[in-house]
């Protein structure tokens, strides 16, 4: 193929996915190798017509030594001849490799990255660009299939993630080669390549060849093949994230626990096809912090069993997570000594509580003056047995429902609708009038107050006093609705659940000035 023809191809393939903007900082990774002098070479030209601005990184890997040199002093003359800044680094691999115990390759790799992030870090719009090319991509996914990746895995390296880039991925070594050839550039060459003991040199200098006398195009076909791994599996993905979504609302409709941000109902997961369901255990899996580089099929395999099967149980990953089956819900143990407090909802879609017979329990007050009050028409006592809606006697209608996920920035600044920190609450809550001994967390110091003098200063009419709803746990008052909240369960940055209660008075919206979303807000609390 000829020059301009092999350039137009990348410079089509960088456009089709959207690689390079002319405000970006190009961070070219060169080595003084046929791919990356390539890669240099094509970037500078096409800069002259888009207009981005490219700095050359070399890393000088001490494993070489005198090559190594020659190859840092050959970078920064072909930088200095296109006028292109060179940073420069090098490194003793060998010896870390000694500290860390990792493969000289994977060091190097490592290492190299993390200097390359270390220059994105000094520049704005900054992105990585490597030499991957076909060739590396059917030797990646060839040493994957090696190594027991699933489908994720054939979908080889990507034209773009993150801040990186691969503008070379659409070409073969042998167009890599004709186009230095072409343009009468020479280059380096790592003897190190031909060193078959490494796994991806004996891919590449054995398993490949042999591939290429069977089929002539065989690396184009196993690209193809990648691209279309990668699109299933972008769509798999896609589907398994919505069955995460659906067993979680299942779940918060059915149980309420403490202290976790998510939890999946294990039905609805177990309902699944089986290869939905592990594409939804490793998005699970990912979403506790573990590489999939770390997730073995037995992993995977165990934990569909555990979901799919009626037994409760745990599955151990690496980095120390636990993922959990208990009373019906799956969920990641967020710590080692973490013991879930699960309380299952009753199993409908809406609670109502029936009407309290007036009367009942009904005490006597003592009014600010000394006198005594009136006895209340009636008292009342609800239970708060899970989210749903609560009717009161004159029909007005409490609702509680648990966030799991929120934003702090949008607590309801609405006198009848209030957000309440749900690890800061007691289990036994109530909806209840008040009576005596009754008292709320006043400031952040944790002082308390006299709920009736609360009432007086408020200047609560005594005759409403015993018809205003409380959410409360024993004596303790958390919310005197449509007023305020107790101090210590206000939201703070700390919060991982909140718990949202609704205040519906039955004349709501009857009269001017008493709908919740026009009247006066008093923040949380």
């Amino acid at each position: 193929m000829e020059k301009k023809a092999i350039y137009e191809k990348v410079i089509s393939y960088i456009r089709e996915n959207n690689l390079i903007s002319p405000q970006d900082t190009i961070v070219e990774g060169i080595s003084g190798g046929a791919d990356s002098v390539c890669l240099f070479l094509m970037l500078e030209e096409y800069k002259k017509e888009v207009g981005f601005k490219t700095v050359a990184v070399h890393v000088n890997h001490g494993i070489r030594k005198k090559t190594a040199d020659k190859d840092e002093k050959f970078v920064a003359k072909l930088c200095e001849s296109k006028g292109v800044e060179l940073k420069s680094f090098k490194k003793d691999i060998p010896l870390i490799c000694k500290i860390t115990k990792e493969s000289e390759e994977e060091c190097g790799r490592r290492i190299r990255y993390e200097l390359f992030d270390e220059v994105c870090r000094q520049y704005e719009n900054a992105k990585i660009a490597v030499a991957h090319h076909m060739n590396d991509q059917a030797e990646t996914v060839i040493f994957r299939i090696i190594r027991g990746s699933g489908i994720k895995g054939l979908g080889g390296m990507e034209a773009k993630r993150d801040n990186i880039i691969r503008p070379l991925l659409c070409l073969k070594r042998e167009e890599i080669e004709d186009y230095l050839e072409q343009s009468g550039q020479n280059y380096r060459i790592d003897e190190t390549n031909n060193a078959i003991e490494y796994s991806r040199n004996y891919i590449r200098k054995k398993i490949i060849p042999k591939f290429e006398n069977v089929r002539q195009n065989a690396v184009e076909h196993i690209n193809a093949l990648s691209g279309e791994a990668a699109e299933i599996n972008d769509f798999m993905e896609k589907k398994a994230f919505e069955l995460l979504e659906g067993a979680s609302k299942e779940a918060d409709k059915k149980y309420i626990t403490k202290g976790l941000s998510k939890k999946y109902k294990a039905d609805v997961l177990s309902e699944a096809e089986p290869i939905l369901l592990k594409f939804a255990v490793r998005a699970l899996i990912s979403e506790a912090g573990v590489s999939i580089k770390d997730v073995t099929r037995n992993h995977v395999e165990s934990l569909c069993e555990l979901i799919e099967k009626p037994k409760s149980g745990e599955i151990h990953l690496p980095k120390g997570v636990t993922v959990v089956k208990e009373s019906g819900i799956v969920y990641i143990k967020p710590r080692e000594d973490f013991e879930a407090q699960i309380q299952e909802l009753v199993n409908v879609p809406e609670v109502v509580m029936p009407v309290a017979k007036a009367g009942t329990e009904q005490e006597n007050f003592e009014q600010d003056t000394g006198k005594q009050e009136e006895k209340s028409p009636y008292n009342f006592y609800y239970p708060i047995i899970g989210e749903g809606n609560y009717m009161l006697p004159d029909g007005s209608v409490v609702s509680c429902r648990i966030l799991n996920e929120f934003n702090r920035n949008e607590i309801p600044e609405d006198t009848y609708t209030k957000w309440m920190d749900y690890a800061k609450m007691s289990e036994d809550l109530c909806i209840r009038t008040r009576k005596s001994g009754d008292y709320l967390v006043i400031n952040k110091n944790g002082n308390e107050g006299n709920l009736k003098n609360y009432m007086i200063n408020e200047k609560i009419p005594k005759s409403e006093r015993d018809y205003v709803p409380l959410l409360a746990s024993g004596q303790r008052i958390y919310w005197v609705m449509g007023h305020r909240i107790s101090e210590d369960v206000k939201v703070t940055d700390n919060t991982t659940c909140v718990v949202e209660f609704m205040y519906k008075k039955a004349n709501m919206g009857s009269e001017e000035g008493d709908d919740p979303k026009t009247a006066e807000g008093v923040g949380n609390g």
